[in-house]
């Protein structure tokens, strides 16, 4: 197992300017990281060419390569022109060096019910299959963890996957099942032979009046560094090399907090698990 960089969970600090993209990348290494997922909303502004460039000089490589569109409507203009877009980002990943690829596929929108949504994503996925295949890359979704997502639980990921075909696969996200009231290890055990890549988040439980991310219990979470949450990490990694992964893991953060001070921490710790 390798240790993955979401450059999402520096976005913030992009963002504000308080750090440019090479010395971001700059720190990822540091940090001890081999590969980072880049998620195109992150390096707008920057060419394929720039872009690899900033990782060769930082001795990384792209474990992953991050987009979305909206997935969840009927055939259409809109639907034709969100797959328009991903085959973009498809060619984008496949210049980028990228092994995998993963997609976010939108909402299910209001009265809309979630197995419609997750029948047109998987149709749209369908048509992107052998494109992604043709390029030398593998496509895969997550379990997403906003209350609308089509797909939270692990039967609702491999009924995506099974509806839209053998290869479409997935990334793990260690956390996100939670809003989908599941355990993170008994998900892993569902999905294993479907799993190529890895995001690692943690959770902060909140009590119940607060404002966070809820589940469909009812629960309140907000992010926070990996280590420091609700989730547990030496059962979730001790999951993983039981069933052989052997792939990224990608650091992930979300929560409110100094996000290069949470970048050292959380990699320290999933590094003193995975070595």
């Amino acid at each position: 197992m390798k240790l993955g960089f979401m450059i999402y969970s520096l976005g913030r600090t992009l963002a504000e300017g308080a750090m440019t993209l090479p010395q971001a990348l700059s720190l990822i290494r540091e940090c001890g990281a081999e590969g980072v997922d880049v998620s195109d909303w992150n390096v707008r502004g920057c060419s394929n060419l720039e872009l690899s460039q900033m990782l060769a000089d930082a001795g990384l490589a792209v474990s992953c390569y991050i987009s979305g569109a909206d997935l969840t409507m009927g055939p259409g203009r809109e639907k034709s022109a969100a797959l328009d877009h991903l085959r973009a980002r498809l060619d984008d990943a496949a210049e980028l060096g990228a092994p995998t690829v993963l997609f976010t596929t939108g909402l299910a929108r209001q009265g809309q019910d979630p197995a419609e949504a997750r029948r047109n994503v998987a149709a749209g996925l369908a048509q992107l299959l052998p494109e992604a295949r043709a390029r030398g890359l593998v496509l895969t979704i997550e379990d997403f963890g906003a209350p609308q997502s089509p797909y939270q639980t692990s039967a609702e990921c491999l009924e995506t996957c099974e509806l839209a075909g053998p290869d479409l696969k997935l990334t793990y996200d260690t956390g996100n099942m939670l809003m989908g009231d599941e355990d993170p290890v008994e998900f892993l055990h569902a999905v294993a032979h479907k799993v190529v890549h890895a995001h690692a988040k943690d959770w902060e439980l909140l009590p119940p009046d607060a404002d966070g991310l809820p589940s469909r219990s009812g629960r309140k979470y907000r992010g926070t560094v990996v280590g420091k949450g609700v989730l547990d990490y030496p059962a979730i990694i001790a999951a993983l090399k039981a069933i052989g992964y052997q792939g990224y893991l990608s650091f992930e953060y979300e929560g409110p907090g100094d996000q290069v001070w949470a970048a050292r921490e959380g990699c320290a710790y999933l590094l003193s698990l995975i070595s």
